[in-house]
Formats: C-alpha cells, structure tokens, sequence
C-alpha cells in the first residue's frame, strides 16, 4: 500500500469513528481545545441554534498530581542541579508593589480604555506584562545587591581556566500570570546555552511551583558561536564551558584543545538535537516540582538550559498565579574592542526558546540543505505532507486580513460619524 493511500485510508477511518472526542493540543503560543461531540447534522444544529454565535464552555482543567520535588539550597550545585532556591529576596515592600501593578493590570485586561501598553498580552498559557519602569529601575537594584544572586553568577560564570567575569545585569523584568483554568505549558528551556540565569520569584504564598526535568550537567550544549583558536588559527564552535568565562568576548586567548587533529564541523542542529532531543519524545518529561513550597518573595535561579514549564492553574482555582520573571546576563572586563568581524554577545531571547516544535525546524531546514547540497529538492516532497493544510491557513490568513481591514474601516467611519453628532448637539445648544 502507497503512503498516499495509507493517508487516505486513516483519513476515512477517522471520519467514519462516531464518537465523543477529548483532546488537548498545548502550544507555546496558545492552546488549543477540542472536547465536544461529533457536529450534528445542519437541519439539527438549526432547530437548536438560539442566537447567531453559540457559547462554547472552557473546558474543565485538572492538573496531573506530581509527588515528586527536586531541591537544592547549595549555590555550589547549581550546575549540578540546574538551579538554586531563594529565599526573601526583595524587600517586602516591592513585593507588595508587584502584586498591586500585576492585580492592577489584570484589572484592565478587558478594559479598552484603560488597557495601557504596558498592560498584559497573552503567551502560551499564561499572561505577560512588562514591570513599569520606576519599578523595574528599584527591583533591579535590589536584585544586584542579592548576595544569593551575586554568588551563584560567580559560581557558574567567574570559575574557570581563567574568566573575565566582573558583574551581572539584571534584564527582562516580566510580571507572568496564570488565570484559573490553564494547562501546563510545553516543556522547554529558555535557550540553548549558558547565556545567563533566570529567576522566577512567587508574589504569592503557596503558589503552584515551576515543573522541572532532571538536569544533566554533562551535556555538551550548542552556543552556535564559532571563535578562532589561539594556536592552529582554526575557527571552531566555542564549547559552552569557554563561552561562560566569555572567551568570544574578551581579549583571553582560546584554545580548541584539538589542534594536531581534524578540524570538526559546525553543526548546530545535530548538537541542538543531542542536547535537548528528549523533548521529542516526552512530553512529560518534567514530572518534578522545582523547591519547597514557596511562600511570597521566595523562588529559583536556574540555569537557562533547564528544561521547565509552568505548572499551569486548575479550573478549582480561584486567583491567578503571579510570578516576577527576570535573567541576569554576565559582564565581563578586558572585553574585545567591538567590530564588525567581532560578534555582540549572545543573550536572552524570549521569542526563541528551546521546545519540541523548534528542533523540529531546525532539523528539517538541516535536512533540507544536505538535500539541496546534492541537487535534489526536497521542498517539493514536503508539500505532499503540509501542503494541503498550508493552502489553508494560508486562505484563512488572508480572509482574516481582509476582515481586520473592513472592521478598521468601519471603526474610522463610526470615530467620523461620533464627531459629527457630538458637533450637531453643540450645534443645537447653541441656538
């Protein structure tokens, strides 16, 4: 039987199933779900059909229960346990502030003449607003003068052969907020090196901790950062073990450790792959809570390498989960004077973060020129495969554009058509 053919076959067999379907697709970019009876027949649907857009009931989320916990109080295991607890670590009055703005701005979230640019937006499964800034500018301070902070970026960026480490900023200040009713988020890491720390601090007590993998601090994970070696003048991928001392970046002279053999190939992916290839294959591959129990102002520092996910929030739920999300990013001294041929130093990305879906790209775009290297065209083939559904997210797309425009347009015409009234009113009063 052809793959064509098995398609189709599978295709029809599903189609044929009449019964009641129950599934959860999660997304980092938003979920989706499908608990509902098969469609009813139009004549049916017609003769139930009450108002023009039915109500469509969010589904009841119960979490997993997870009796297992990782702890570790020990700055010196966080590259062994891929993170560390802190305790108190703001001044209780900025806790008491965050808590406010985050309560503030969930307020307006449905509120569209308040909603302000700094208000929450949706990521994944949660909410994301940025701290505003006089806040941020006094958290910031307060989180540079954390001896646990301080410490732990010694320990895991200041030893080495010889490192150029002198300090640490803090960076990405995010308020993150899970409303009742969400599910786990896809494991991931946030990012594929060592590029700094990320802390994750409860606003509230006894709050859902943050889901954890085991970590493996052998793992030889990707910088995708070639730098060129002091003696054999071969550029190589830097290993992750010089780029936190910031080798790249400082005038410390690099050796590859391998100069009387064969020169090895860059390959991202492959190593992308070898280092974070379990979030292939198991979706729950974070089966441990990360900590005690916190109460407010308590959290962890971890690694961004650390495969995690939000825990989410059961629909029995009846407050959001609130963190403080921050990373804290390396300076380094006798740093390179910076030219074009010198690369800036890599850092976080929210937008880029190391889940299933992502190494899945990059293995199919490796894929697709090794193909193309040897003259064939693998994108033709493809198409077999996501063509059809390609087509139509592509239509949906442009039906939706259009929509958007029609409903701007006809925003400016009622904004026009207000004016002129409120003109008319000032018109009559005056006569």
């Amino acid at each position: 039987m052809s793959l064509r053919m098995a398609l189709k076959r599978s295709l029809e067999d599903e189609e044929g199933k009449q019964k009641k379907r129950l599934t959860y697709t999660p997304s980092m970019t938003g979920k989706k779900y499908d608990d509902s009876p098969i469609a009813a027949t139009p004549a049916a649907a017609a003769k139930n059909t009450t108002s023009r857009r039915a109500t469509k009931e969010s589904p009841i989320v119960e979490l997993v229960p997870i009796n297992k916990c990782i702890q570790n109080n020990m700055i010196s295991r966080i590259e062994e346990a891929g993170f560390v607890e802190m305790t108190q670590v703001l001044p209780s009055q900025f806790i008491d502030s965050l808590r406010s703005e985050a309560a503030e701005k969930l307020s307006n979230l449905n509120n569209r003449q308040k909603k302000s640019a700094g208000g929450f937006i949706k990521i994944s499964n949660a909410l994301q607003a940025s701290v505003s800034k006089d806040l941020a500018e006094k958290v910031s301070l307060a989180l540079l003068g954390s001896d646990k902070i301080h410490d732990s970026m010694k320990q895991v960026f200041g030893i080495g052969v010889e490192s150029s480490y002198e300090g640490f900023v803090v960076e990405s200040l995010k308020l993150l907020a899970t409303p009742p009713g969400s599910p786990p988020q896809l494991p991931h890491a946030d990012d594929h090196c060592t590029s700094c720390l990320v802390g994750i601090l409860h606003l509230k007590d006894d709050q859902l901790r943050t889901r954890i993998a085991k970590y493996n601090s052998k793992t030889d994970y990707p910088t995708g950062i070639t730098s060129t070696c002091d003696n054999c003048q071969r550029d190589e991928q830097l290993p992750d073990e010089d780029y936190k001392r910031g080798v790249h970046l400082t005038t410390e002279k690099w050796y590859c450790g391998h100069c009387d053999n064969p020169a090895i190939p860059y390959d991202f992916e492959k190593k992308l792959t070898l280092a974070f290839g379990e979030l292939l294959e198991n979706p729950n591959i974070c089966d441990a809570y990360a900590g005690d129990i916190p109460k407010a102002n308590d959290g962890i520092l971890a690694l961004p390498t650390l495969i995690h996910c939000g825990p989410g929030n059961p629909s029995v739920s009846t407050d959001h989960r609130i963190v403080l999300f921050f990373t804290v990013r390396p300076i380094y001294n006798n740093t390179k004077r910076l030219t074009a041929d010198v690369e800036k130093q890599h850092k976080y990305n929210e937008d880029l973060q190391i889940h299933a879906p992502c190494i899945l790209y990059h293995q199919f775009q490796k894929t697709l020129r090794i193909y193309e290297n040897a003259g064939c065209n693998l994108r033709n083939y493809s198409t077999f495969i996501v063509g059809a559904n390609a087509a139509d997210l592509t239509r949906l797309n442009t039906n939706l554009a259009r929509a958007r425009s029609t409903i701007a347009s006809q925003e400016k015409k009622i904004e026009k058509l207000m004016l002129r009234l409120g003109e008319d009113e000032k018109d009559t009063c005056s006569k």
